[in-house]
């Protein structure tokens, strides 16, 4: 999981689906999506949000976020994956 360097001044990408889910609940604002070669990334709005902070939060296992707001945005995230991918093909 990293900001790929390609990614515009003020955006993060990231493809993982959960870590995306834990950026929207921590508040950052997804911008879109994008869909290539089968594989969907996610573009957040990093002047927003202070996305190295709660990368390492995430990674260090500190990162607090509630469990039902997580989960809905887990289940909404793999909704746009299927919707996005599907017409991909």
């Amino acid at each position: 999981m990293e900001n790929h360097s390609r990614a515009p001044e003020g955006e993060y990408q990231t493809t993982d689906l959960y870590f995306a889910a834990y950026l929207q609940v921590a508040g950052a604002p997804m911008k879109h999506t994008n869909v290539a070669k089968g594989r969907l990334t996610f573009v957040f709005d990093s002047t927003v949000a202070n996305i190295v902070e709660l990368q390492n939060a995430w990674f260090n296992h500190s990162g607090k976020v509630s469990a039902l707001p997580y989960a809905n945005a887990v289940k909404s995230l793999k909704h746009i994956c299927h919707v996005m991918l599907k017409s991909d093909r």
